[in-house]
């Protein structure tokens, strides 16, 4: 019990860092390209888990996992999370919106997991699936009635909740072969190699920022992507994967509190319903065999 009492509060640690990601993006979007702060993320929480990798002496690869973790640079660092940087900039865009959005991304790990890994998706998981659906729908009825602008950037986050959630299953499968820790740091070292020449040819800047939001790009870098992927690992090392899951529903509430409270954003009818229902559905998704057995329980 003691030890899984560490575990939670590493994984508390976790929601907390991954809860000011859109917050504190959403602040310094103005004064820092997309793509450049993306590049910097991963690039220097790259180096950072690649230090504790030699740190533990366990940093070795073999060539037969490259193309794996290529694909997984390719899909988080270049798509997914550029995508959701995107989403923050448009115009009208609500750190808020974006993050419920994105957290959204287990539904779509449960759909990816059924077509990749041929896991049976049990009526349960349906069910879930649908409320999560339709509570990002739901949630983006304010934004989509504004006009055409406000449409893409809850698009452009569901998408990368999408693809972020095409990266768990293919990344669950290269973590188990050569560990979460060497997964992430090589995954984010080159994916950020991989958009450098992007950086280069559209000429946007690569290390050099605008002085006032050194300390935000700092944060994002080690702490939110550095040390909020290094405690999740542990956490899930000694809570386990499904309670681990945990992060992910958890994150849009906090994330719309420090919206509010950061950001003034408003939260409205359609906003707290769909929140409940994305939710709802995701923990439907990871809990309903806890709650069968809690029922089986009582009734004995």
């Amino acid at each position: 019990m003691k030890k899984n009492g560490f575990g939670y509060l590493f994984l508390l640690n976790t929601v907390i860092l991954f809860s000011t990601y859109e917050v504190v993006s959403k602040i310094i979007i103005d004064r820092i390209n997309p793509f450049q702060i993306n590049f910097l993320r991963f690039f220097l929480a790259g180096l950072f888990l690649f230090a504790c990798s030699l740190i533990r002496r366990d940093f070795k690869i073999e060539k037969k996992h490259f193309k794996m973790l290529t694909i997984l640079g390719v899909i988080n660092v270049i798509l997914s999370m550029n995508l959701l940087q995107l989403s923050l900039s448009m115009t009208n865009a609500k750190a808020a919106l974006v993050a419920v959005i994105f957290s959204s991304n287990p539904i779509f790990v449960t759909f990816f997991s059924s077509i990749i890994d041929k896991e049976k998706i049990h009526t349960y998981k349906k069910v879930g699936l649908i409320l999560g659906i339709v509570g990002v729908l739901v949630m983006s009825i304010n934004e989509l009635s504004i006009d055409a602008i406000n449409i893409l950037s809850p698009m452009l986050a569901l998408l990368s909740a999408v693809l972020y959630g095409l990266y768990t299953i293919i990344g669950r499968k290269v973590s188990s072969q050569i560990g979460s820790l060497k997964m992430n740091s090589y995954s984010f070292l080159i994916g950020s190699i991989v958009l450098l020449p992007l950086l280069l040819l559209f000429k946007i800047p690569v290390f050099h920022i605008n002085s006032s939001i050194t300390w935000h790009v700092m944060y994002l870098s080690f702490l939110t992507t550095g040390v909020g992927y290094l405690t999740y690992f542990i956490g899930l090392s000694i809570v386990g994967a499904s309670k681990g899951s945990m992060v992910f529903f958890l994150k849009p509430v906090l994330a719309s509190i420090f919206a509010v409270i950061i950001l003034k954003e408003n939260v409205g009818f359609y906003f707290v319903l769909g929140t409940f229902l994305v939710v709802l559905g995701v923990t439907i998704i990871f809990y309903w065999d806890d709650f069968k057995c809690w029922i089986k329980k009582y009734k004995n």
